[in-house]
């Protein structure tokens, strides 16, 4: 990707409403595993390192981002080590972790399950793996292009990668769930009418409507902590590593 998006992401995840939506959910789901005070985290597709900070909460963190400027910046904000390299097959970091993490990552690569299986391959026995991915193929819009996404999934397909990769899934469920009908109309028009218009990721304006939104999309930590949902923009996973594997 270039340059440009990634300045233009560094600019708008620590504050817009969906990053941040994301980082409250995910945290929520990381509270859940009981990981050791020493953990072991690694994030590939760290981008700018907005989730960093967050991850650094439960352990020692390291990141892999395979863009120059964007590896820097993340390195920059968390201090953490963020080591050039790209799923499946570069991989800078020997050695296994109780969480590997990749947030809306694997809808950009064209080797979706080896680059599962290479994140199964980093997990420890016993340890966790966190994904997020983009959800429905009518969805796919100008937001897609233009972060080069290469396939949205279904909740069945991006379970059957995960299991034909070796992982043991102990949760996944569609989220973004309170927006969709929102998100949803809104793509199928812009489809239907033939409109590029803006990628959905802007710069937010009214900072009042950007925190209600962020609110809104974060209380759905409390449904997910308790039930899968049954549509949302988005998919979460949360997978293990069986001791035995």
């Amino acid at each position: 990707m270039e340059e440009d998006y990634y300045r233009h992401m560094a600019d708008i995840q620590a504050r817009h409403w969906w990053y941040e939506g994301r980082r409250r959910i995910l945290e929520s789901m990381i509270c859940r595993l009981n990981l050791p005070a020493s953990a072991s985290i690694l994030e590939v597709g760290c981008g700018t390192g907005a989730n960093l900070p967050m991850l650094q909460k439960f352990g020692a963190v390291a990141g892999v981002e395979p863009h120059e400027w964007a590896r820097r910046h993340a390195a920059g904000i968390s201090g953490c080590d963020v080591r050039d390299g790209m799923l499946p097959g570069k991989i800078p970091f020997s050695g296994s972790y109780d969480l590997a993490c990749a947030f809306d990552v694997i809808e950009h690569v064209d080797q979706d399950l080896e680059s599962l299986r290479a994140l199964y391959r980093l997990t420890k026995p016993g340890g966790h793996a966190l994904f997020t991915v983009p959800a429905w193929r009518f969805l796919w819009s100008q937001h897609d292009v233009i972060n080069h996404h290469k396939r949205r999934y279904s909740l069945d397909e991006f379970r059957s990668l995960l299991k034909q990769a070796g992982f043991s899934i102990e949760f996944i469920s569609y989220y973004n769930f309170w927006l969709f009908p929102v998100v949803a109309l809104v793509r199928i028009i812009k489809n239907a009418m033939k409109i590029d218009g803006r990628p959905d990721m802007t710069r937010p304006g009214n900072p009042l409507i950007n925190a209600l939104l962020a609110r809104i999309f974060a209380s759905e930590r409390f449904l997910l902590n308790s039930c899968r949902l049954p549509f949302g923009v988005s998919i979460v996973a949360l997978c293990r590593k069986e001791t035995s594997s």
